[in-house]
Formats: C-alpha cells, structure tokens, sequence
C-alpha cells in the first residue's frame, strides 16, 4: 500500500549484497532495501542511513539505468514462498514503454536478485552470477533465461482448511506435531510451528482451530510486530509469540521491527 504506483528516483548499491530503492510515492520517498546477504536476506523499507561507495558497483550502473524513473505496477509474493516479483513499468533507449520484473529469492546463501525482461523471461542481470558448472538446474546469468526456483509441492497455509490441518496432523510416535507442520506446509518457519503447537497445547483435536485463528490474525494486515529478547536471543515475529520467553517490545510496523533487529547485526557483520 506505501509503495502503490510509486516511481523510482534513484538506485544505491552500499553493500555487494543489498540494493535500495528510493520510490516516491504518496507523496513520500521511501527507502526500499532488498537484501540477497547470505544471513540477512530481506526485503523491508528502511530508515538506517546507509553510506553508498564512490564509485558504483556495475549491478548498480545497470539497475539505474534500467530502472530510474520506472513506475511500479504490481507486488506479488510466489504462493507463500520467499520469492517476491516487483512488476515496473520502464522505457527502453528509444523511449518504447516496456515492463521488467525485478525478482528477489530469499534463499540464505542462494539469495539472488535479478532483473528481468517480462515479456521474454531473458535475465538482464543479476547481483549475484552462479556459472552452469556450480548450477545445473538453471543458469543464473545474464542473457539466460529466468526459471523459478523448484516449486515444493506443499500446501499454502493462507489458503487451508481445517479439515486439511486435521489431516496434516496426526498422532504419530516417529515425528512431532510441528515437523509435520512444516512438511505439509510451504514457509512456515520452525518458530512458526512451534507457537501454533504451543497454542493448541499440543493437542492435535485443538490444532486446526489454533492454526485458521492466527492466519486470520496476521493475514488481516491488524500486525502486532513483536521483538521478544533475552540475554542470548532476540526473535521478530508478526504478532506476539506466547512460545518465546523474554522483554516483548511492539512496532508501529513491520519494517520497524526489521529496523531494530538487524541495524546492529549488519553493522557488526560489515565492520567483520
């Protein structure tokens, strides 16, 4: 909703890792961050000032290129999985009206960005160039043609029932209620499964209720981003966790939240 129909003003490239978008929209610049870091992957607006190099990066030069003054049509997240497509609506040297799409996977230390072209799939760039030796499933270079990471075939949590969680979760001696969560359903994080096990009081009768009740409460976009701390860990979670022990602190948003839990890891992992 911030970034609907907003246009990109400039591109910087500060790390060899993270691009960001600065997007004008609603009357509002908004810093858009799309990390591929092998440990940080993301994609958030951010308010941390970021110093960008003197000289930028060749990843940087194209996506400026390609992109300044492009407008943003479309979001649009790959069933629940990490991968998100940013539709942009550009024109090319000769001033033709053309759409790219700027893919961002969240992988770990797959993580990739590519730009696009949507009407061929042909890669313009990406930030990160994988050779066919290192890849065999697809070629992640420019020129080459897009292909999706492989589809898991598992079931979209956002679009279950609860006789399909009663199905999922059975008694079973040799796998806990929560690896069968995580089997059955696609991004749904360890944490995740864990609270929603926690809530139903382990009890699997209890389960699908617990499990439709809290997609509702973080699909409905009424977040309550938590960041839960103790002295060993911090965990950021869309709504409060009633799993994780520790001091609960709440955002206005998402992004905020991401803010205040990654400012000081990506700062240590650069000085590193």
């Amino acid at each position: 909703e911030l970034l609907s129909n907003g246009r990109i003003s400039k591109v910087h490239q500060p790390y060899q890792s993270e691009i960001i978008l600065v997007m004008r929209a609603n009357g509002k610049n908004h810093k858009v961050l799309l990390s591929a870091h092998p440990s940080y992957a993301r994609i958030q607006i951010t308010e941390i000032p970021y110093e960008n190099p003197n000289t930028p990066p060749n990843f940087c030069m194209m996506m400026r290129k390609q992109l300044e003054g492009a407008i943003l049509e479309n979001i649009e997240q790959i069933g629940n999985d990490r991968v998100i497509h940013f539709t942009f609506k550009s024109r090319d040297e000769i001033g033709d009206v053309r759409n790219v799409v700027l893919i961002v996977e969240l992988m770990g230390r797959h993580s990739n960005i590519f730009l696009i072209e949507q009407d061929t799939k042909r890669i313009v760039d990406c930030i990160k160039h994988v050779p066919t030796s290192m890849n065999t499933y697809r070629s992640v270079m420019p020129g080459a043609t897009y292909i999706s990471p492989p589809h898991q075939d598992k079931l979209n949590p956002f679009a279950t029932t609860e006789a399909e969680i009663a199905q999922v979760v059975t008694p079973d001696p040799e796998t806990t209620m929560q690896k069968q969560l995580q089997t059955a359903y696609q991004g749904l994080g360890g944490d995740t499964a864990a609270e929603l096990v926690y809530r139903s009081e382990s009890n699997p009768a209890e389960l699908p209720a617990v499990f439709q009740a809290f997609i509702s409460e973080v699909s409905d976009g009424k977040y309550t981003p938590t960041l839960t701390g103790n002295n060993k860990k911090e965990h950021f979670t869309p709504t409060p966790f009633l799993s994780l022990t520790g001091e609960k602190k709440l955002f206005p948003s998402l992004s905020q939240l991401l803010d205040a839990y990654y400012s000081g890891k990506a700062e240590k992992d650069r000085v590193n």
